[in-house]
């Protein structure tokens, strides 16, 4: 784990780290054994661009998004038949849209039991954005639409009862229409990955995997990730314990923390933490005021000693 604040070059350690297993003396790694995987198509692109710079041309390993990746494996594993007419991928505009027809529908022919405290919101796009962004989290956490249905019944609220309802019936028009969304995309990837077939497959060809901005992974990102963790593979995660920028989006900002847990050395002790400590970003008087403002917090999993480190970077000028 590497733990990196704002201008501590991030992006150039995980490109430095790249190339170097790409050229070690003793064991060069091909680069088709290289994964590097971020988020958003542009810090990818960034980051294709400068191992392509640093390596002076030639093969490149694979970068890419962890959707790119997870949509990738599926095609990579799928058999013939599902080869012929794969799913088609929705994008967020389309998932928005499919939600508030959902709801109006459910309005019109009275099909779900909706509390009467939400009845003016149900043709809202408020309301249709927080039910995909509970769908969304739902399926990360591998609840179906039974256990939403079940949670609801035990705690008393029919507003969960009712989400579960409505997830019943777009599992049923996604599986009618042959479309899946990026959630449903991500948790096939990891049952796919699960397989021992496919397993092998990738344990045998990752040799190192490098994870930028691990601070915005969710539960099913760090699912895939454990997935790729073979015996014979290393892996680095480089992020900030005190960013979480995609929280809203589900990300997992206890999720870094409890990286050298999750993944340990293969002698079983907790994943080694480096520190990154110094920042060409800002000043001391910069650094004072977010320390300031960020107080003692020390997130689980990291010593004081590590939080400090991260917290109190050598300035120096750009």
């Amino acid at each position: 784990l590497v733990l990196a604040g704002p201008g501590t070059g991030k992006t150039t350690t995980i490109v430095e780290a790249i190339c170097a297993r790409l050229g070690d003396p003793v064991d060069p790694l091909p680069p088709d054994a290289v994964l590097a995987l971020t988020f958003g198509r542009r810090a990818a692109l960034e980051l294709r661009d400068r191992v392509a710079a640093r390596l002076g041309g030639g093969i490149l390993p694979t970068v890419a998004t962890f959707h790119s990746f997870a949509y990738g494996l599926l095609r990579r594993t799928d058999d013939d038949l599902d080869y012929v007419d794969p799913p088609r991928l929705m994008s967020g505009a389309e998932e928005d849209v499919r939600i508030r027809e959902l709801l109006q529908g459910a309005v019109a022919d009275a099909s779900i039991d909706w509390p009467d405290d939400l009845a003016g919101a149900l043709t809202t796009l408020g309301l249709a954005n927080e039910v995909r962004a509970v769908l969304a989290r739902a399926r990360e956490l591998g609840l179906e639409d039974d256990d939403l249905r079940r949670i609801g019944k035990a705690s008393g609220r029919p507003a969960w009862t009712a989400v579960g309802q409505l997830a019943r019936q777009e599992q049923d028009v996604m599986l009618l229409e042959n479309v899946i969304d990026y959630t449903e995309m991500l948790h096939r990837a990891v049952l796919r990955a699960r397989e021992p077939d496919v397993a092998t497959m990738l344990h045998r060809q990752y040799r190192a995997v490098y994870v930028d901005e691990y601070q915005d992974t969710d539960r099913l990102q760090v699912a895939l990730l454990a997935s790729l963790a073979g015996p014979n593979a290393s892996i680095v995660a480089v992020g900030d314990p005190d960013q979480a920028i995609y929280a809203f989006r589900g990300a997992d900002v206890t999720g870094l923390p409890r990286f050298p847990d999750r993944f340990r050395t293969p002698t079983g002790e907790p994943a080694p933490v480096v520190v990154l400590g110094r920042t060409r970003r800002f000043g001391p008087r910069i650094r004072a005021a977010a320390t300031a403002v960020l107080a003692d917090r020390v997130p689980r999993g990291l010593t004081v000693e590590q939080q400090w480190a991260h917290r109190h970077p050598v300035c120096e000028p750009a």
